[in-house]
């Protein structure tokens, strides 16, 4: 027996058949439709969560910049406050808060949260720390059993404050300094000089005969030469040169930054003018409106005390020698205060020495006792002044020469104080042998060798400069005061 079937019936049977998969199909999708809504409705919900989340990240992100800015801002305006980092902090911190709220806003389908805000300070930088945590309202996750979405952020900004800085000035006026500062200057001055180059620039009346009173006219004893003009001396460079920095000391970042004091020296360190923000002050003391300035040059050793007080031959700058182991205690007395420089009542001190380096025990003195009197010659300071021998005025005179290196400990009780001692060595150009002074230039260009390697040892580490020419003492000391700058921030 065979099973037959006509054609009819076939088709018949395939379009059954096909009505029964159409509804198969249906009732697969119908169990599908539901999770692909949810699907498409999580979609929904994770764009409005991101949306959120981007809205608040942004005001994280002000809160941060906000706090910063006003801590530093806080800092710039109130330098003398003794409370100003916390001030400061608490300023930026309320800030902060305010900044978030107004650029957070309204947040559909999320509570606004209360941001958790952090602000300190480390020395001269400020540093924030902004961070978020809130929930956005599903409107199709509930039909899975997720009711919320957790969002968080996080956001941080720093900012530099300018450190507050205390420049002195040491300048030397000893007798060397009143060298040209090239080998044919300084052989134009030995031609009408009686061949001195060295320690040269005393008044005859002083040096028997043969000074050259460069520090007081600029020129030759009896008148004839004027050389001020055409020789630039080791004092003249560094006048030009101190005059520029005070230039560009006169634009601190922010109000009262700097103080600078200038401290001339020989046998003793005197103040020209006393540490202050008041750079115009100090241009005029300077004498930095006149080219060139020459302030520093008359202040050079003329066989007489400068800067005495109460009418005291005892006091002043000095004459006749260069002493270290004097004046760089006389420098530590003076330093005050000693701070880290985060505000102007905690300024962070620099010292720049700016010296050849020669140390000479000499004095051009009347001996008391074991006071010095620098009465000079011919007396005119000190008319009224008795001295033991009963006589007025006293009669000075040299007590011997005696170029050397200064002992380097003296550096180390400054700097053990909290001082950066950072040092310009103007070099010496080797001195030529001639008829004066034949004794002591010898000595001198024996020493020079080891100058630069003493003074080295003296400086702070990293804080030695050499240079000659006018533009490199400029360069030089423009570069002292960006290290300066550096330096103060980096070691917070």
């Amino acid at each position: 027996m065979r099973l037959t079937t006509s054609a009819s019936g076939a088709a018949g049977w395939f379009r059954a058949f096909a009505r029964a998969r159409r509804g198969n199909v249906s009732i697969l999708f119908a169990f599908s439709l539901v999770p692909m809504i949810g699907v498409a409705g999580l979609s929904v919900d994770y764009g409005i969560a991101l949306s959120a989340k981007s809205k608040l990240d942004n005001a994280a992100d002000a809160a941060a910049l906000a706090a910063v800015a006003t801590a530093k801002a806080y800092v710039a305006a109130n330098p003398s406050d003794a409370n100003v980092s916390a001030n400061a902090i608490t300023a930026g911190v309320d800030r902060a808060k305010r900044a978030f709220t107004v650029n957070a806003g309204a947040v559909p389908f999320a509570l606004v949260p209360t941001p958790t805000i952090g602000l300190t300070r480390t020395g001269q930088t400020f540093a924030s720390a902004v961070s978020y945590s809130t929930t956005s309202t599903t409107q199709f996750g509930k039909m899975f059993g997720q009711t919320a979405l957790t969002i968080v952020g996080s956001s941080a900004a720093g900012a530099d404050v300018p450190s507050y800085l205390d420049f002195y000035l040491m300048v030397d006026e000893s007798g060397s300094m009143g060298i040209p500062t090239t080998s044919a200057d300084q052989t134009t001055l030995a031609n009408v000089n009686g061949s001195c180059q060295f320690a040269c620039h005393f008044p005859a009346s002083a040096s028997g005969g043969d000074g050259f009173s460069i520090a007081t006219t600029g020129k030759k004893n009896d008148g004839t030469r004027v050389l001020s003009a055409a020789l630039q001396l080791r004092s003249g460079a560094v006048n030009n040169a101190l005059c520029k920095l005070l230039t560009r000391a006169a634009s601190p970042a922010v109000t009262n930054q700097y103080r600078v004091g200038i401290y001339p020296f020989i046998n003793q360190i005197a103040t020209l003018a006393s540490l202050t923000t008041n750079i115009a002050s100090l241009q005029s003391a300077a004498d930095c409106s006149s080219s060139p300035p020459m302030k520093l040059t008359t202040l050079l050793d003329t066989d007489t005390t400068q800067f005495y007080t109460g009418g005291d031959p005892t006091t002043g700058t000095g004459s006749g020698g260069t002493h270290f182991e004097l004046v760089l205690p006389g420098m530590k007395a003076l330093v005050s205060p000693i701070g880290d420089g985060s505000s102007a009542t905690s300024s962070k001190p620099f010292v720049f020495l700016i010296t050849d380096g020669m140390d000479n025990n000499q004095n051009y003195t009347f001996k008391s006792g074991s006071s010095y009197r620098y009465v000079g010659n011919p007396n005119t300071a000190f008319t009224s002044y008795t001295g033991s021998d009963g006589r007025t005025p006293v009669t000075a005179s040299f007590d011997g020469s005696q170029p050397k290196l200064f002992n380097t400990s003296l550096c180390s009780q400054l700097k053990s104080g909290g001082v950066t001692l950072s040092i310009l060595y103007i070099p010496y150009v080797p001195l030529t042998v001639g008829t004066s002074n034949q004794g002591e230039t010898n000595t001198v260009n024996g020493l020079i060798p080891s100058l630069s390697s003493n003074l080295q040892s003296c400086a702070s580490a990293g804080f030695f400069y050499t240079a000659s020419s006018e533009s490199d003492i400029t360069a030089a000391l423009n570069a002292m005061f960006n290290q300066a700058l550096q330096v103060a921030h980096l070691s917070k």
